[in-house]
């Protein structure tokens, strides 16, 4: 009995010791950081010269900023926009892709895969020449239709938001399409041929037998889209830099924007925990909601 304590004892202690550099590496690049920005968010300073003390007023100055919201809710179109364009034409196309008498899935996998790692700043560059007014695929293709009149979409204070949704569903379907082909594949195929007994079509064992056996993997793929989106950045700077009329402006973008362009580092930290509690908060509630852990 001792000496199973002793060899128990023995592997804890050797497991502690593996972790302890994970461990370290995580206190200096997160929990140390995560402090530093929450002392920052309470100052007034530019980064260089001396820092002032402010408290709260940062973060009462962030609730009466309307860009600042506007951000805010720009995320969630941003959100939205990327389920509809993205993760939904994923879950289809990976349903498709699933069934067993489709050839060649994994040509069509790893094609519609590739805009996943493509740069951001490489297919963000592409898509604004494709929405460019005078140059631009879409403007070329009305053209050949007879009409002259070219549309600005990205410099258009109601489109331009729209166009960047658009793009990010693009590349963002494929890497939705991977995850679910991949729970398709593994599911019983016996609860399908069993609702075929009973009669069931195509559409009723879709909702009824294939999504709730997918469930978990669906749960994890919405609340990481919405972390996603939360983060994006590049592709905003890329194609309008928050513009036009700061109707593009972006939560990540504003706080760079805030922190690094306009040199209010403690605004930018305050807005930046203000993201952080979103986020731990969306993700409290959605779990308590779907009544399972993601």
């Amino acid at each position: 009995m001792k000496k199973k304590r002793s060899l128990y004892r023995n592997q804890m202690i050797m497991g502690y010791i593996l972790i302890l550099p994970a461990l370290i590496l995580f206190a200096i690049f997160f929990v140390y950081s995560l402090i530093q920005a929450v002392y920052y968010s309470t100052l007034e300073w530019d980064g260089i010269g001396v820092q002032t003390s402010v408290g709260l007023q940062n973060y009462l100055n962030l609730f009466q900023d309307k860009v600042f919201w506007g951000a805010f809710f720009n995320n969630w179109f941003y959100t939205f926009g990327l389920m509809i364009f993205g993760v939904l034409p994923g879950l289809l196309l990976a349903y498709m892709l699933s069934r067993p008498n489709i050839r060649g899935r994994t040509f069509f996998r790893s094609i519609y895969f590739f805009p996943r790692i493509i740069s951001a700043v490489i297919y963000g560059a592409v898509w604004k020449w494709i929405y460019d007014p005078r140059v631009g695929l879409i403007t070329k293709i009305i053209d050949l239709f007879g009409d002259d009149n070219s549309f600005a979409m990205l410099g258009n204070v109601k489109t331009a938001m729209f166009g960047i949704t658009i793009t990010g569903g693009w590349t963002y379907f494929g890497f939705c399409m991977v995850l679910f082909l991949a729970a398709f594949m593994g599911l019983d195929n016996a609860l399908e041929e069993s609702a075929l007994l009973d009669g069931a079509n195509r559409l009723q064992m879709f909702f009824h037998v294939t999504i709730p056996q997918i469930k978990p993997v669906l749960n994890t793929v919405l609340v990481y889209t919405v972390i996603d989106c939360f983060k994006v950045y590049d592709l905003v700077l890329v194609m309008t830099a928050g513009g036009p009329n700061d109707s593009t402006q972006i939560m990540t973008y504003y706080i760079y924007k805030q922190a690094f362009t306009m040199n209010q580092f403690g605004y930018g930290s305050a807005a930046a925990v203000l993201l952080g509690i979103f986020m731990v908060i969306f993700t409290i509630v959605y779990n308590r909601l779907v009544g399972e852990e993601v």
